[in-house]
């Protein structure tokens, strides 16, 4: 889709007035698309600086994998348990991909066709591990798979463990927060209309990598990248419902009272309450995912609360 400057400037304009969700609202498009036109406002220049316009964040990293097939010994196909002494040459990585949010650069790489033939991932191990090493929080679908398949490769190599960050897996999100038939990616960009996956020739991709095909590896890699571009999407589309998202108040410097979902500082208060058990907090959306917020600061005095502090029994 060609960005016109008038466009282009519409959004920008309204973006800068009322943020994220609300231009979403007036301009009736998806707040994915509106990243999509502020990623080529900056390219522009009609944005004058990043820090004018949008909050600071921390280093949120965009990352999925593809690993290879096993090979095994065995008696006959079909449904069967395959022991650790039938397997002929054990799983590893064959690329990887990642994006910083909201970044228009996409980082990935690829085993060579001789590493694929030996079984070697460790050159292309040693370089997400630079990016993990980096990133305050990672996005992925179905983190259970790909983080502990990149601490089986560190382990492995004898590589220590990333600096600390926080995980937001979005699948665990979907099956936690929504009821769709599918959580799959492609299923959900499919329902949220936002960038599917790349299409291949399905398993027969993995065969040919397994056994070093050089144009495979590359279609593998540039399949690789779509996920990360789809994925970024789809965080973007169910931001607002993520209720554990890490505290983005950790990392944006004020008196807390921003977006816990994305940091940003222009909210909106609304004419309602948050309850606890023992308290009450007035709430806000952000203006820019619009996502629900609370203040810090409780709503109850100090002589009506020992009113509702609960009796021990």
């Amino acid at each position: 889709m060609t960005i016109t400057d008038e466009r282009l400037q519409e959004v920008v304009n309204a973006y800068v007035e009322h943020g994220e969700y609300k231009t979403s609202q007036i301009l009736n498009i998806k707040q994915s698309t509106i990243e999509r036109f502020l990623r080529e406002a900056r390219v522009r220049g009609v944005i004058p600086t990043e820090e004018d316009s949008v909050p600071k964040r921390p280093n949120v990293l965009v990352l999925d994998i593809e690993t290879s097939l096993m090979s095994f010994f065995a008696w006959c196909p079909g449904k069967q348990y395959l022991g650790p002494s039938q397997i002929i040459t054990d799983w590893h990585t064959l690329s990887w991909s990642v994006k910083w949010l909201l970044e228009p650069d996409i980082y990935s790489d690829v085993i060579t066709p001789e590493e694929a033939l030996a079984h070697e991932d460790k050159r292309i191990i040693e370089s997400i591990w630079q990016f993990l090493d980096k990133a305050d929080i990672v996005i992925i679908h179905n983190a259970r798979f790909d983080v502990r398949k990149l601490n089986a490769r560190f382990m492995y190599y004898q590589i220590p463990p990333p600096s600390p960050y926080k995980v937001i897996d979005t699948l665990l999100v979907m099956r936690k927060e929504a009821l769709f038939s599918s959580n799959k990616q492609d299923e959900l960009a499919k329902k949220f209309n936002i960038r599917r996956k790349v299409e291949h020739e399905g398993y027969d991709l993995w065969v040919k990598c397994y056994y070093g095909d050089p144009q495979a590896l590359l279609t593998m890699e540039e399949y690789n990248k779509g996920d990360v571009m789809g994925l970024e999407e789809l965080y973007l589309t169910i931001r607002p419902y993520i209720k554990s998202h890490p505290n983005m108040n950790l990392f944006v410097e004020g008196d807390g009272n921003a977006c816990p979902n994305c940091g940003n500082k222009k909210v909106t208060w609304m004419d309602r309450f948050y309850y606890t058990s023992v308290n009450k907090y007035s709430c806000f959306r952000c203006d820019e995912c619009g996502a629900i917020g609370r203040a810090r600061a409780t709503a109850i005095g100090p002589d009506d609360r020992v009113k509702v502090t609960p009796i021990a029994r």
